[in-house]
């Protein structure tokens, strides 16, 4: 089971959203597009009965029942999404840490570890002044293991 926190108000939210659809069973998809990339993005949608995949991880809460897309598990891990109110209405809000790099411990290959350090340490700051850093590689040298950074953006300074 993947560990997300869903609050009671984006529950009851997503389920006011549901019945206004008027059809028996539907339920939220839950998933991430461009899984591990730096265009990764968080998406909910509608799902009927009839677009349920088995492989689906089914995630009964109280009010709303979820679909997780398999390819999806490890980016959604930490997840978190509520819905607070306000002059305007009202806000849903998303926050998916691993989305772009799934969590890594310290078993994890050397390429991954490198990668969730790059992408949630060092380019939210980059990201900030129009910059990026991805890893190109890796290489055994007589000196060591050798990272091959390539950058990228208009980052100034």
């Amino acid at each position: 089971m993947v560990d997300m926190e869903v609050t009671e108000g984006a529950q009851k939210y997503l389920a006011e959203l549901l019945e206004k659809q008027n059809v028996e069973g539907i339920a939220v998809r839950l998933f991430v597009t461009q899984p591990g990339t730096t265009y990764a993005e968080t998406c909910l949608a509608y799902c009927r009965p009839d677009e349920v995949n088995a492989e689906d991880e089914v995630m009964q809460l109280e009010y709303v029942r979820f679909y997780l897309e398999r390819n999806s598990l490890a980016y959604l891990e930490e997840a978190f999404i509520d819905y607070a109110t306000d002059r305007m209405g009202g806000q849903l809000t998303i926050k998916a840490p691993n989305a772009k790099v799934p969590k890594v411990s310290a078993d994890s290959p050397i390429e991954e570890q490198i990668n969730y350090i790059l992408y949630s340490d060092i380019n939210p700051g980059l990201a900030s002044h129009g910059g990026e850093v991805k890893l190109e590689g890796m290489s055994e040298e007589e000196a060591g293991l050798i990272a091959v950074l390539r950058f990228g953006g208009v980052c100034q300074g």
